[in-house]
């Protein structure tokens, strides 16, 4: 069982006291994806992780609420997101989505936002009102974009860039474009070698290839 909590927060961005709500516990009893999304039975988790300011839309997770926000991100978060949260009502994967904007703003590095932007595909598919898969597209392609870059620029090393590697695939895999994924699951397998350690991975990479599923087994 999933349980939210509301709790305030304090925005380090305009100074508002407003409420959110936070994920207690979860569970996974609902499986897990071939793009290692864990699916919850009953309510899914995704709007307690992430929470906006209602007033200026400063958005994280709860810790990024202790830190300060220099003059050039408060900027941007003026002139591309407040005007949005005013308008709208923000789903759990278009808060994700500004998340994935301001960690570009600060200068994080590539991987960081491209797993914002997963966490945004992931809560897009949970939500039941939204019927086309468009935007879940996008959000994953930018998912490929910054993984990409983030292989090429060095950013993940070792076992985890083949996490990386494969997580690219399977975006790619996703979005319709199946021999672009099948050059990255190529690329797993082959990098991968023989070590012990990446086997499960590696055999992954086959089965999603070769007969691909959208969970684990």
């Amino acid at each position: 069982m999933t349980t939210i909590f509301p709790r305030d927060f304090n925005c380090p961005n305009c100074g508002t006291t407003f409420k959110s709500y936070v994920t207690g516990s979860t569970n996974n009893m609902g499986g897990v994806t071939t793009d290692f999304q864990e699916i919850a039975g009953g309510s899914q988790p995704d709007r307690g992780f992430i929470h906006t300011c209602d007033n200026c839309g400063f958005t994280g997770n709860s810790g990024a609420f202790n830190g300060r926000v220099d003059k050039k991100v408060s900027r941007l978060i003026a002139e591309r997101i407040t005007p949005l949260v005013r308008d709208e009502h923000s789903s759990a994967s278009r808060r994700f989505e500004y998340a994935a904007w301001i960690a570009k703003w600060r200068g994080s590095d590539a991987e960081e936002i491209g797993s914002l932007y997963l966490r945004a595909a992931w809560a897009w598919g949970n939500e039941p009102e939204v019927e086309s898969t468009e935007g879940q597209d996008y959000l994953r392609r930018q998912v490929i974009e910054h993984f990409e870059r983030a292989i090429e620029e060095n950013f993940v090393v070792g076992e985890h860039a083949q996490t990386i590697k494969y997580l690219i695939g399977e975006q790619y895999r996703r979005v319709g474009e199946p021999e672009a994924a099948a050059r990255w699951y190529d690329r797993v397998i082959a990098e991968a070698g023989n070590n012990p350690d990446q086997r499960r991975l590696v055999d992954l990479a086959r089965q999603q290839k070769t007969d691909p599923q959208e969970f684990l087994r």
